[in-house]
Parts: C-alpha cells; sequence; structure tokens
C-alpha cells in the first residue's frame, strides 16, 4: 500500500514539473489540489503530498486552503537567488574537491554523459541531471548545512532555469539549444566535475563562481528576448 502511494505521489510530482515545462502552469499561477489531481489522473492525497514536497523544496509557494502558487519571477529575486548561490556554492565546490574519493568519480562521469545524451535528445528531465549534480557536489563535502543551505535553493533557482533557458524556451527565431558542446553550462559542468576528481579546491570553487555569473548573465539576456517576442518577462520590483 505505502509503495502504491509511494508511486502516485512521485507521479504527481512529475506531473506537476512536466505541466510547468509545458508552459500549462504560468508564474503566479495558483495550483488547486482537485484541479491538479484531475488534470493529471490522480487522486487528491498523492496530489496534496506532492505540492507540499514542491514547495518545501521551494518550487511553489504555500497559500491558504488547498493551493500553491507557482512563484512569480523577477529580475531582483533573480538576482539575489544567485548571489546567495555565489556566497555559497563556490565553497561546497572546494570543500568537495578536498573531500572527493575516486569511489564517487563514476557517479558524476555518468551525470556529464547523461546531461549529454539530454542536450541531443531534447529529454526535459535534464533538470534532475542538475539537480543530482549540484547536491551531488554539496553531498561530497559530508556538512549536511552546506548540502541543505544548496537544496533549499536549487529548485527555486531552477524555476528561473525553466522558464528561460533556451534548451526549454525558444524565442523567436533563436533554435533550441540541443548540443552540448555549445552549452557554456555543459561544459563547466564538465570541468567542475574534473576539478573536484583532480582534488584541484582553488580551481573547482573558480568553476563554480564562472558558472553562476555566466547562469544569471544568460537567464537576465534570454528573458529579454522572450520579452520580446511575447514570451514570460521577468517584473521589474
Amino acid at each position: 500500500m505505502r509503495g502504491d502511494q509511494s508511486t502516485a505521489e512521485g507521479q504527481a510530482y512529475e506531473g506537476v514539473i512536466r505541466l510547468i515545462l509545458e508552459g500549462r502552469i504560468p508564474p503566479g499561477f495558483p495550483l488547486v489540489e482537485q484541479q491538479v489531481a484531475e488534470e493529471l489522473g490522480l487522486s487528491r492525497t498523492p496530489v496534496r503530498n506532492a505540492l507540499r514536497r514542491l514547495a518545501a523544496e521551494g518550487l511553489l509557494e504555500n497559500r491558504t486552503g488547498r493551493s500553491c502558487v507557482l512563484p512569480g519571477l523577477s529580475r531582483k529575486d533573480l538576482e539575489d537567488l544567485y548571489r546567495v548561490r555565489l556566497i555559497a556554492e563556490p565553497w561546497v565546490a572546494y570543500d568537495a574537491a578536498r573531500q572527493a574519493g575516486e569511489e564517487e568519480r563514476e557517479v558524476f562521469e555518468n551525470l556529464i554523459l547523461r546531461e549529454r545524451e539530454c542536450y541531443f535528445s531534447g529529454d526535459p528531465k535534464i533538470y534532475e541531471v542538475n539537480k543530482d549534480l549540484h547536491l551531488g557536489i554539496a553531498r561530497l563535502t559530508g556538512n549536511r548545512h552546506m548540502e541543505h543551505q544548496v537544496r533549499q535553493l536549487f529548485w527555486r533557482c531552477e524555476l528561473y532555469v525553466l522558464f528561460f533557458d533556451n534548451f526549454f524556451r525558444r524565442a523567436g527565431k533563436v533554435e533550441l539549444l540541443r548540443d552540448p558542446d555549445r552549452s557554456k553550462s555543459h561544459r563547466e559542468h564538465r570541468d567542475l566535475v574534473r576539478a573536484i576528481f583532480e582534488n584541484r579546491p582553488n580551481e573547482a570553487k573558480e568553476i563554480m563562481e564562472d558558472h553562476i555569473h555566466s547562469t544569471v548573465a544568460m537567464l537576465l539576456h534570454n528573458s529579454e528576448s522572450l520579452r520580446a517576442y511575447g514570451g514570460v518577462s521577468l517584473l521589474e520590483e
């Protein structure tokens, strides 16, 4: 019974993310438990649990009653979030590179291979690879407080990626990105993994800093492109 419930909850969790990726849940949109359950063809209990989980992870915001809201997206919020990541994650990478053992290398190299495959196939579950990579690096530190900090930031930051990364969103004549070798983010992930498992902490820290800076620049640039073509745009605060 518990296994069936966990499976249904997992389906609800993935289903809500899929609705966001498909553009069927815009920023600021309320997700009412009953409506989401009907949309996904599931009962209300697993949907309720999935919404609570997504709210706890930062992708959704809790509201009174039986609803959550996909947060509004703003330039200030984006910059504030990534400023916090810039404080935390380079040092996470630094510590991970001091702690990482050879026994973990294959796990991360496989993540890089999975990411490449997602680019070629256009698989939207590339977000799972990104999550496993960043949370995995935090886990390598052996510091549960660092891991908690990165986990709390991840989904709220990833929301901007889901709406403004041109892997997921096309603005005008810009092609969806399907070549990993043209992706700065993929190259940074690859170089970061190498630096960590070759135990080069200063280099790992610098790569993570560059990765965060380049991600912010890309998101801001793409948000302007999408605005020009009538897509989702950042709110000004």
